[in-house]
C-alpha cells in the first residue's frame, strides 16, 4: 500500500477556516483552535476528511493539542509510516 501525503500547514489552515467560516490568514500556527471556535462536531468533519485522505488521525490527539502546528506534526507522523 501506499502512504497518505502529507498536508501543509496552509491545507491545514484552510481545512479548518473552511469548517469555523474564518479568513484562512486570520489562523496563525499556535492559535489555540477551540478558543476560535472549534467545536467537536467540526473537529469530526476534518478528521473524517483526512481520514478518506488515508491519515489515521486520532481525534485525542487532535484534541490535545488544538493548533495548525501541532496537527501538522501530526499529520506529517501519518504521511510518514506505511498503512
Amino acid at each position: 500500500m501506499t502512504t497518505a501525503e502529507a498536508f501543509s500547514r496552509q491545507e491545514i489552515r484552510e481545512a479548518v477556516a473552511a469548517v469555523l467560516r474564518l479568513p484562512a490568514d486570520s489562523i496563525a500556527d499556535d492559535t489555540n483552535l477551540v478558543q476560535l471556535g472549534l467545536k467537536s462536531l467540526h473537529l469530526m468533519q476534518l478528521i473524517n476528511g483526512w481520514r478518506r485522505a488515508g491519515h489515521p488521525v486520532k481525534l485525542r490527539d487532535l484534541a490535545a493539542v488544538p493548533t495548525i502546528e501541532a496537527w501538522a506534526g501530526h499529520l506529517a507522523g501519518h504521511a510518514a509510516a506505511p498503512h
